[in-house]
C-alpha cells in the first residue's frame, strides 16, 4: 500500500495569540488585516487591525523548485487569528530553506502569504509576491 506524503496535505491552524513578527515581510494592502512571513524560525503571522467585529487569517503557500528548475507546490495552508482587534497571532512552521536540496530533488523554496478579512459571504484578501526561504 503506497502512502502519500503528509506534508502535502493542507496544513491549517489556529494561531497563538502574542509576540509580533521580528523581521520578514508582510502585506498590510488589505483594510482590517495583515499577514506576514518571518523567514527565521520560519513563522507566519496574521493580525486583526480592525475593530469591525471579523475574523482575519493568513493563508500561505509553499513552493519548491525541482531539479529541473520548475516550481511545484509543496504545502499550503491556514493561519487562523483567534484573538482580537490589535493581536497578533503566529503559527510555527518547519519549510525547506532556499538553499537546501528538498523533497523534489532540487534546491528553491518559497513562501507566499495572503492576508483575508472572514466577511460575510466573499472573504476580502490581499497577497504578498513570493518570498524566497533564505531563514
Amino acid at each position: 500500500m503506497a502512502m502519500s506524503n503528509p506534508a502535502a496535505a493542507d496544513d491549517d491552524n489556529t494561531g497563538v495569540v502574542g509576540g509580533a513578527p521580528s523581521g520578514g515581510t508582510c502585506i498590510t494592502n488589505i483594510q482590517g488585516a495583515a499577514a506576514c512571513f518571518q523567514p527565521y524560525g520560519d513563522v507566519i503571522w496574521s493580525k486583526d487591525t480592525s475593530t469591525d467585529g471579523y475574523g482575519v487569517y493568513a493563508k500561505w503557500t509553499n513552493q519548491l523548485r525541482d531539479s529541473g528548475g520548475s516550481w511545484s507546490t509543496y504545502r499550503s495552508g491556514k493561519c487562523s487569528n483567534p484573538g482580537s482587534s490589535g493581536d497578533w497571532a503566529s503559527c510555527n512552521k518547519d519549510f525547506y530553506e532556499a538553499d537546501n536540496t528538498n523533497a523534489y530533488g532540487g534546491q528553491g523554496s518559497r513562501i507566499q502569504v495572503t492576508a483575508c478579512i472572514a466577511s460575510i459571504g466573499d472573504d476580502e484578501c490581499d497577497t504578498s509576491p513570493w518570498i524566497s526561504n533564505n531563514g
